[in-house]
């Protein structure tokens, strides 16, 4: 009987460490920010999640140039975040009112923050990539002007096709460039609206967690079932201890 007791016992104190373990674990999982915070970097830079051949999805970068944001407004921008999807947010206990208020609070401030210095937190394209549109433009006029040749039957070679093009153009190429700079430019400034929608959400939703104490009580209620699972095998050996000291 002792040695069926000593049994028993090791078997509730193997649950008992089970379910601290698993209380641990879910605590840990609900609060760890980090795959949140790691998402947020990835939008911020533009990657793409992509399949592997395991099945797995990877994140893959997209071309320097097409990036809306500069390594500095990443970083300044996550650095903002991070302040704010935390552990200490989930687990404080905000009313209505403080949501709306620091809600309020960081939205005014990121948003005058990214108005002021737009200049360094958005991309500007290079003069190479000006050059590249201004190229493939022009690539298109002289194949638009071979078209319409062959169109009254009559015949074009590129050479002349792309000589007459740039005649067209003449001294109005820096004009080109910097209209070109221009729009890229503009280009980038208009994801701003978009991006600050986002992060909005996010922060909005890690606040809405802590609402009331929210969090902390599921954490709270997932233990309590822990304990309420964990109980029946120490009842048992307490039965057990009982019986064997009569």
């Amino acid at each position: 009987m002792v040695s069926e007791a000593n049994q028993k016992q090791a078997q509730a104190q193997a649950q008992q460490y089970y379910v601290e373990e698993q209380e641990k674990n879910l605590a840990e999982s609900q609060l760890d920010c980090e795959k949140t915070l790691t998402n947020i970097y990835h939008k911020l830079k533009q990657d793409y999640l992509e399949p592997t051949p395991d099945g797995r999805m990877e994140w893959k970068p997209i071309a320097p140039e097409d990036r809306v944001l500069t390594d500095l407004g990443v970083n300044k921008i996550m650095q903002v975040m991070e302040t704010y999807v935390n552990k200490e947010t989930l687990l404080s206990n905000f009313d209505d009112i403080q949501i709306k208020r620091r809600m309020l609070d960081f939205c005014k401030a990121l948003n005058a923050h990214l108005y002021f210095k737009y200049e360094v937190y958005f991309r500007l394209p290079t003069l190479e990539e000006c050059k590249k549109i201004l190229d493939e433009r022009i690539d298109r006029e002289v194949q638009y002007k071979i078209t319409a040749k062959k169109m009254f039957g009559e015949e074009l070679d590129i050479e002349t096709a792309r000589r007459e093009v740039m005649e067209q153009f003449g001294s109005s190429l820096h004009d080109e460039l910097q209209s070109i700079f221009k729009a890229k430019k503009m280009e980038n400034l208009r994801e701003y609206e978009l991006l600050f929608t986002e992060m909005k959400a996010i922060v909005d939703a890690t606040h809405n967690r802590a609402w009331k104490g929210e969090e902390r009580g599921s954490l709270r209620r997932h233990f309590n079932i822990a304990e309420v699972i964990g109980k029946p095998a120490q009842q048992e050996n307490k039965g057990m201890f009982k019986w064997l000291s009569k």
